[in-house]
């Protein structure tokens, strides 16, 4: 009798490794080889080598460990900072990748524990929620795109419970410094301010600094437009190494103008 093979799964491996890590920060979840090999449609060999993959990516890119408990549960292990920047990052990757899993899974996931903890619902109510991302955009003079809305409404719902869970990132003197320097800053304190005056403890003063690292990360550099100091800096920066460059090599270049901007992004990684 020939052995019945399991079917291949529907999933490509970085869809398989971007459910695997938003599972991971589901709250309230315990997670096992068994639950990916489950939710990804895959035997245990494979989701084993999809766990060792997405491991390795976020040791590679965001300094954190994915480590196995004696009941063979899985959690990410790293600062608050870092894992906050692998969501930002992972999050963005699965609208594109797993829409319906944020849909399904996710987002329930994270709502029904902010209703568990009892936060008020009008922190976390959708309609709230996107009016004040409609007022930082006019804060910012930035129109975001639907896939950015969606994503913030939830990406602040996160940092929302982990605030109230007395969880919050922690920079350095140089990257305080840097966050307060930010054009974001001013519109990181209005969210501040608004969480504050229905929070049951005050706003940690490093999550403003994570709000405007949040809000930079999302805006669009414009080289022709962008007059705040430190994009100033920025194309300063550039047009020396350009400048270096040219005399190391010995070469002119046609367009040194359009040289310097292409060097300037221009539209949210993904």
């Amino acid at each position: 009798m020939m052995p019945t093979l399991a079917p291949p799964s529907v999933l490509s491996a970085p869809q398989r490794r971007c459910q695997i890590l938003l599972t991971l920060f589901q709250p309230g979840l315990t997670a096992t080889t068994a639950t990916f090999s489950e939710l990804n449609g895959v035997d245990d060999d494979i989701a084993s080598l999809d766990i060792s993959e997405t491991g390795q990516e976020i040791l590679r890119y965001h300094q954190l460990t994915l480590t196995a408990g004696y009941d063979g549960s899985y959690r990410v292990e790293g600062t608050v900072l870092n894992q906050r920047l692998c969501l930002f990052h992972w999050l963005r990757r699965g609208f594109r990748l797993c829409p319906s899993f944020i849909t399904s899974h996710f987002t329930p996931a994270l709502k029904s524990e902010l209703k568990r903890r009892g936060i008020a619902r009008n922190f976390y109510d959708d309609t709230n929620l996107q009016a004040l991302v409609n007022l930082c955009s006019r804060r910012l003079q930035k129109r975001f795109e639907t896939r950015d809305i969606h994503f913030l409404c939830l990406y602040l719902q996160y940092c929302l419970l982990q605030h109230h869970a007395g969880i919050t990132p922690q920079f350095n003197p140089l990257q305080r410094r840097w966050a307060e320097s930010c054009l974001e800053f001013q519109v990181a304190q209005e969210i501040g301010r608004h969480w504050q005056r229905r929070a049951l403890q005050p706003v940690p003063p490093d999550e403003p600094l994570f709000m405007a690292l949040l809000f930079s990360m999302l805006r669009v550099p414009d080289p022709l437009r962008d007059a705040h100091q430190r994009d100033r800096q920025l194309r300063q920066s550039i047009k020396r190494l350009v400048n270096h460059f040219r005399e190391l090599g010995n070469v002119r270049f046609y367009d040194e103008q359009g040289y310097v901007i292409s060097f300037i992004p221009t539209s949210p990684r993904r």
